[in-house]
């Protein structure tokens, strides 16, 4: 009996997508995350940090907000990672066989960037890992092949269409659009020739206008932002950074996946793959640029390993394709996903219940937690419980909130501010406020006297520090956020008035 592996790799996402989706419900929102549901509470052209995607998907899968929890937010990167698999499966299938493209959806599994962070965190990476791989997906089948044939052109220009959307997801995927160039340069220069080719460009060049035109309007901020993360010319080394880079692109990737794809990258270059020599120029040219770039940038500025996360998320199918011979691979595959599953479900304890963490005290309650990196995903849901009791015996909740930064302000804003309906205000220069700093410009309440200022011991800044304009400050309560039985954190409560 022949497996049919469409009808398996459907049911395998099924699975895939209910595990993500038990993760998703159980988990708080991480700082990010909260970060990006102000893309979709005030969404615009652009934004300080990324490209507005990751807004408007929010904003379409909680009904523009009128679902307005962590369940429904994470549909909009957990659904989109389901259609992701999907593709994958197909580009699988189409670079070689179904077998493949099953091995590819079990591969992206594996694949942390791909399982958890784009596809079960709410980042811009979660729209643009999708629209990247259907537009990857149409060129694979257009490309290479003969511009005057109908099909390949129409399947060209929705390709540039989704290549356009991922663009305004994130900026990455603009080395998807020179890998095109490159390829029809270098391999297929008969495009140069067709008026498809060049009236798909429409789509990429809108989306790059859109984020243009807003950083026109803004004094280029974003780009003068991401020049000071991604400097290109440097002449410090970053031993730190570099290194850290490596072993985080290894891990992110799953150092199981990543040995199969550098294998099956050997191969290809040693000509021990019998496929198309341009699909196989293809993937290289969509995926090795911006693997490299991260890396060259590593030397000298700090970078996160999931820059290039899309690129690991490309090969795939080639990783797939070499194993495809090897005996019992699917069941083998299929054995450590559930290993790793139970592994996630475990993580979800440890972040939930603290198990088999060790007590973390400090002297200065201040200080609480800073070191404990599981708690970006615990806390804010019990500190919301309290705070808002607090609040309102208080009769408090007329007041606008302050807190320093991005963060903590954004989790204060969707835990607290937003339960109580208060206005939140983050205070600090435009490289720590970010977003919060076009928010400010459209109220018009800014000029308050009184107000609540709230931080914790992750990110405590005294407010005697920092709001010298209140003068009259009072600690209103220390609040304990408790994880088992043990206190993992403190969020710190202040009435300020002016003088």
């Amino acid at each position: 009996m022949l497996i049919s592996y469409r009808k398996v790799t459907i049911l395998f996402i099924v699975v895939s997508t209910c595990i993500r989706l038990l993760l998703a419900n159980f988990l708080e929102l991480g700082n990010d995350e909260v970060y990006y549901w102000l893309y979709a509470k005030y969404p615009a052209l652009s934004h300080f940090d990324h490209p507005p995607m990751v807004g408007f998907f929010i904003q379409f899968f909680t009904g523009n907000l009128f679902l307005d929890s962590t369940f429904f937010i994470r549909l909009a990167a957990i659904l989109p990672a389901s259609l992701s698999m999907y593709f994958i499966y197909l580009i699988g299938t189409y670079y070689k066989n179904s077998a493949t493209g099953f091995l590819s959806v079990i591969l992206y599994n594996l694949n942390f960037y791909g399982f958890i962070i784009s596809g079960t965190f709410i980042l811009p990476d979660s729209p643009m890992v999708l629209f990247w791989l259907i537009s990857f997906f149409l060129f694979l089948q257009s490309l290479p092949k003969n511009p005057d044939e109908i099909e390949n052109k129409i399947k060209l220009f929705f390709a540039f269409f989704f290549l356009g959307c991922a663009i305004y997801s994130k900026y990455q995927a603009v080395y998807l659009l020179f890998a095109v160039v490159l390829f029809v340069i270098f391999f297929n220069s008969k495009w140069v020739k067709n008026s498809t080719f060049y009236l798909g460009f429409i789509f990429p060049i809108m989306a790059i206008f859109l984020i243009f035109y807003w950083n026109y309007s803004n004094d280029f901020i974003s780009f003068k932002f991401h020049n000071d993360r991604v400097s290109i010319f440097s002449l410090n080394f970053n031993k730190d950074s570099f290194f850290r880079e490596i072993l985080g692109q290894i891990v992110y990737t799953n150092p199981y996946v990543f040995f199969i794809i550098i294998v099956a990258l050997l191969k290809i270059r040693e000509r021990k793959f019998e496929f198309d020599s341009k699909n196989n120029a293809f993937f290289i040219l969509a995926s090795i640029p911006l693997i490299l770039t991260t890396i060259y940038l590593s030397l000298s500025k700090n970078t996160l390993p999931h820059w290039s996360g899309i690129s690991y998320i490309t090969l795939i199918p080639l990783g797939a394709a070499h194993l495809v011979n090897k005996k019992n691979i699917e069941k083998k595959l299929l054995i450590f996903f559930a290993f790793l599953s139970i592994i996630f479900v475990v993580g979800l304890l440890v972040i939930n219940l603290g198990l088999f963490i060790p007590k973390n005290t400090s002297l200065k309650i201040e200080d609480q937690g800073r070191k404990d990196v599981l708690m970006d995903l615990y806390g804010w849901k019990q500190a919301s419980e309290k705070v808002n009791n607090i609040l309102e015996k208080e009769n408090l909740t007329h007041l606008p909130i302050v807190s320093k930064g991005w963060f903590p302000t954004s989790h204060i804003d969707y835990y607290i501010a937003k339960p109580n309906k208060m206005t939140v205000f983050a205070h600090g220069n435009l490289q720590e406020i970010h977003k919060y700093y076009w928010i400010h410009k459209s109220r018009f309440d800014k000029d308050f006297k009184e107000a609540l200022y709230i931080t914790d011991s992750r990110n405590f800044a005294n407010p005697k520090e920092i709001l010298t304009d209140f003068g009259n400050q009072k600690a209103i309560d220390t609040i304990p956020i408790i994880r088992g039985k043990d206190t993992v954190k403190f969020v710190f409560l202040y009435l300020i008035k002016k003088d």
